[in-house]
């Protein structure tokens, strides 16, 4: 699923006109002028110094012509040009960004937080040599280049795009200020995702359980955490609910000053394990009010009932959204039986969620990126 973020960015300019000794400012006219005049400022409106600013040409996307702002926030250029593009930028690590058609009829540009964005793919590794070599957001100078089987913007700007590769486009993306995108693009042939759980057969099996034995999921409770939803005379299945969204898993607890109260379903057997070693993300969606983290467990018990882990934090809120776990990015609390990935990721036994705060989860559509079975 695509993350898809909105945004609006305020392009405005002026010109200027000046004779041998002195500039002189025409306002928005291009009748008398022989170069353009740009006022740079945040979003508080306070001007800023230092922006580089640069036009492009609409019909290949190159640089016309640069400048930076003065200390009242002013830029001007020599060229004029009626139809391109304008771009500004602040700050070392490009913190601030705008990108725009160019409007000759206002008189500032407004540069607002960057956003990033990294496109996935599913490929493993022996399928990187398919993909291509660089992506860019169309008819923007922006690039980026295959690394590990995706790409990664790191400072753009807001607005909407589109995503291609060569002439293909590949993607639609709108990104809003200071926020990070992920998202994934199926590439037929090369793109692997397995479907742990889509909660879509109302039962509680896992789907591995269509072509491998296992007892499907469990729901357990420590320190004084309840379950509500289910409870204990209640089946798993009995909290698989439907609505708008479809079926998807619908949790309830209280856990009172510290409880716990945790999901789980293994992957195998009690002694069955999986090799998960080509695994490039977990994905899920997931919408509620509390702190969870989701975890894949060794097979072993190394003692009442625990379990060396690769784990990953996360936050739900009351809208439906999609979070990407990615090894090696895990969490590491030796205390907690936490491990990196890499180090139990040929011999998985079971997978995990456990809510520590708030009151409900729901759950839907558990994906396995860089896999198409197990």
């Amino acid at each position: 699923m695509m993350n898809r973020f909105f945004a609006t960015m305020l392009l405005t300019v002026f010109f200027w006109a000046c004779s041998d000794s002195n500039p002189e400012f025409t306002g928005a006219t291009s009748e008398t002028t022989n170069g353009i005049a740009f006022t740079v400022v945040d979003a508080s409106h306070s001007p800023i110094i230092n922006a580089r600013l640069k036009l492009y040409s609409k019909e290949n996307i190159s640089v016309i012509d640069s400048a930076a702002t003065n200390s009242l926030g002013e830029a001007y250029f020599d060229t004029v040009i009626s139809d391109g593009f304008i771009e500004g930028i602040a700050g070392s690590d490009s913190s601030l960004m705008t990108w725009a058609p160019l409007d000759t009829q206002q008189t500032e540009i407004s540069l607002l937080p960057s956003a990033s964005i990294t496109v996935r793919t599913g490929a493993t590794e022996a399928d990187y040599a398919k993909l291509y070599e660089t992506i860019a957001l169309d008819a923007t100078p922006y690039a980026a280049y295959l690394k590990n089987g995706e790409y990664t913007f790191a400072h753009v700007p807001a607005g909407l795009f589109n995503v291609v590769a060569g002439d293909s486009l590949i993607a639609s993306v709108a990104l809003e200020n200071g926020t990070s995108a992920d998202t994934i693009i199926r590439v037929p042939g090369v793109t692997r995702e397995f479907v742990f759980e889509d909660f879509d057969d109302g039962d509680s099996l896992n789907n591995i359980a269509r072509s491998f034995p296992n007892y499907g999921w469990y729901f357990n409770t420590s320190d004084g955490g309840q379950w509500i939803t289910p409870d204990s005379t209640m089946s798993f299945a009995s909290a698989i609910k439907n609505d708008q969204q479809g079926k998807h898993l619908s949790l309830k607890f209280a856990l009172g000053e510290s409880g716990t109260v945790l999901i789980g379903t293994h992957i195998g057997l009690d002694t069955g394990y999986y090799d998960l070693s080509k695994l490039t993300a977990v994905r899920l969606k997931v919408r509620g009010d509390c702190e969870f983290s989701v975890a894949l467990e060794h097979y072993k018990d190394i003692g009442n009932n625990n379990f060396h882990k690769a784990l990953w934090k996360a936050t739900a809120n009351e809208n439906w959204h999609e979070i990407i776990f990615r090894p090696g990015d895990e969490t590491l609390e030796s205390e907690s039986y936490q491990v990196r990935f890499s180090e139990i990721a040929n011999e998985i036994g079971f997978f995990t969620i456990f809510m520590k705060n708030g009151t409900f989860l729901d759950v839907d559509e558990i994906v396995f990126e860089g896999m198409d079975s197990i």
